[in-house]
């Protein structure tokens, strides 16, 4: 969710890769969520860590507690880390379902005040370079 948002938002100045800590199918709610902001996730592939160890990046970030601790170390990249609850960890259906919704909306939210920040206060040769971003 956190790649498709921040490209959505602001492609022209990152280039946005996203991996997981394991590799599986995209949770079909998470496809669901972001289908309802116009935001088509169906038939992506996600990538583990390893995928893209040999990148470069000027950021990582990861989004749950395990994913801090398990991410391998990319040099030159500036960690941040965002913790967001795992909405898995309900058990009903609809309660689940929120939590998705409330997943993306926060991931929404820390993503456009990440871009503001980076883009308005970033040297100004950094503005005709792309940052480059990874999300865990």
């Amino acid at each position: 969710m956190a790649e498709a948002l921040l490209k959505r938002l602001d492609s022209a100045h990152f280039d946005v890769t996203s991996a997981g800590i394991d590799c599986g199918n995209m949770h079909p709610l998470a496809i669901e969520v972001m289908k309802e902001i116009g935001v088509d996730l169906e038939g992506r592939v996600p990538k583990t860590m390893h995928d893209v160890l040999n990148l470069g990046f000027d950021f990582v970030i990861t989004l749950c507690d395990r994913a801090k601790v398990a991410c391998p170390e990319f040099p030159k990249a500036e960690l941040v880390h965002w913790r967001f609850d795992d909405p898995l960890a309900a058990m009903e259906d609809i309660k689940r379902k929120r939590l998705f919704l409330s997943l993306r909306d926060q991931i929404a939210q820390r993503v456009r005040l990440f871009a503001l920040v980076q883009v308005r206060f970033a040297p100004v040769e950094n503005y005709v370079a792309r940052r480059s971003a990874v999300s865990v």
